[in-house]
Parts: structure tokens; C-alpha cells; sequence
């Protein structure tokens, strides 16, 4: 098992990488052209792979947590409990993590491509892994509350995204048009969603590949946090900004 999980955890840590820079290129690129949608096509397929692939090791992990991270076996029988708990809680957050990337930058993208017949949106597939973001959503925030995770309450904090993103988009897809340019704003608001998912989980699970740190206190919840924030003002500023400018202010 080890050995699948590892190979498994290699293919998602490339794609996660390259996803992370893909998503920037339609940020900065003029909207609506070529580079723009192409660009947003490959952030998707990569976010269907890492949304995939962290599911896998999530579960795997959950499961067999010794079997996944041998070097975590403590030599002291009495810690082993508790370092299950530890690794089946991160993997959770993983497992949140993978589901509401894909169900964000699905809805994301599925809006654009669906602007001239909105009803194409309520397909099996949007409404499942809408509905799996608000399950995953309240496990977290059960997990927050029952846990005793040095992250509970940033699990708790966090938890709401999940829900808010599957609502949003149920809601959306059986009452897309509040406006002529709805289906833009989802947009936005669904991407720089998936992208915040995609930052979140490289500030708190890839850094840490790369670079060894320890954050205590306050300062240990800012990799949990910065990027919803971020992503949450950014997304707010960009579609007052669209809203303005197709006049829907109002």
C-alpha cells in the first residue's frame, strides 16, 4: 500500500504544482480570448486530477494510517492512538479540501460554457458534487467540534466554505439569470473559489514538502487562513468591479 500511496502522492504533487501556476495565466490574460479559456479548461482537468487523486490518499490514509505513513508509528504504544487521530484529521481536511476544489471550479466553468442555456447545468454530476461540498462541510465542522486537533477551530472557521459553495451552486443551477450577466459572476466567484482550495492546500500541506517550519501560537493558523481571506476580499473587489462595469449594481 505504501508504495501505490506513494506514487499516487507524487502524480498529485506535480499536477497540484502545475495547477497552481495554470491558474494564474487566465487571471492575467485578457478575458474571454484563447489563452483565457484554454488555460481555464487546463485548471479544470487539473483540478478534477488533484481533486481525484487527494481523495484517494485521504481515504487510503484514513484507513491504513500506518500503512500510508509508516515513519509516523510512534515507539511509545501509548501515543498511538493519538497520532491515528492526527493523520485521519489532516487527511479529512484533505479529503474537504479535494471536494470542494472540484466542486467549485466544475461549477466555475460549467457556468460560462452553459450562459446561453443555463438548465444544462443541472446535470447528475453538478448536483452530486455540490451536495458531497455541503456533507463535507458539516463533517468538518463536526470534526472541528469534536476534535481536539490543535486546528479544530480553523476547521470550524473554515467549514461554512463548503456549505456556502454547494448551496451557491444548487441554487444557481435551478435559478441561474437573476441577472443578464449572472452567469459571469458565478464564474469568478467559482474559479478564484477553486483557486483558494488549490492555495490553501499548498500552504498547509506542500510547503512543508519543500520547506521545513513550525509555526506556534496565532501565527500557526495563518497558512490555514491567509488564502480564504485573500481570495474572499479579491473575489468580492473583482465582481463589484464587473458589476459596475455591465451596470448591475443596482
Amino acid at each position: 500500500m505504501h508504495t501505490l500511496f506513494k506514487t499516487i502522492l507524487f502524480a498529485h504533487i506535480v499536477v497540484a504544482f502545475f495547477g497552481l501556476v495554470v491558474f494564474w495565466i487566465p487571471i492575467f490574460a485578457r478575458k474571454g480570448e484563447r489563452v483565457h479559456v484554454r488555460a481555464g479548461k487546463v485548471f479544470l482537468y487539473a483540478a478534477y486530477f488533484v481533486g481525484a487523486s487527494a481523495f484517494t490518499i485521504a481515504t487510503m490514509s484514513i484507513v491504513s494510517p500506518f500503512g500510508t505513513h509508516p515513519e509516523a508509528l510512534p515507539s511509545d504504544p501509548a501515543d498511538i492512538a493519538a497520532t491515528v487521530t492526527e493523520i485521519r484529521v489532516l487527511e479529512a481536511f484533505l479529503a474537504y479540501l479535494a471536494i470542494i476544489t472540484v466542486a467549485s471550479v466544475h461549477h466555475g466553468v460549467r457556468s460560462m460554457q452553459t450562459r446561453r442555456d443555463p438548465s444544462l447545468l443541472k446535470t447528475p454530476f453538478h448536483t452530486f458534487i455540490s451536495a458531497a461540498a455541503i456533507v463535507a462541510g458539516i463533517a468538518m465542522l463536526l470534526i472541528g467540534l469534536t476534535t481536539q486537533h490543535s486546528a479544530r477551530w480553523v476547521f470550524v472557521a473554515l467549514s461554512p466554505i463548503g456549505i456556502l459553495i454547494g448551496q451557491n451552486a444548487l441554487r444557481y443551477a435551478r435559478r441561474p439569470k437573476t441577472t443578464p450577466m449572472a452567469h459571469w459572476y458565478e464564474h469568478i466567484g467559482a474559479m478564484l473559489g477553486g483557486g483558494i482550495a488549490f492555495h490553501t492546500a499548498f500552504a498547509v500541506f506542500g510547503i512543508q514538502r519543500f520547506v521545513e517550519y513550525s509555526l506556534e501560537g496565532f501565527v500557526g493558523i495563518l497558512p490555514w487562513i491567509t488564502p480564504g481571506i485573500v481570495g474572499t476580499i479579491a473575489t468580492g473587489i473583482w465582481q463589484r468591479h464587473y458589476r459596475r462595469k455591465f451596470g448591475e449594481t443596482g
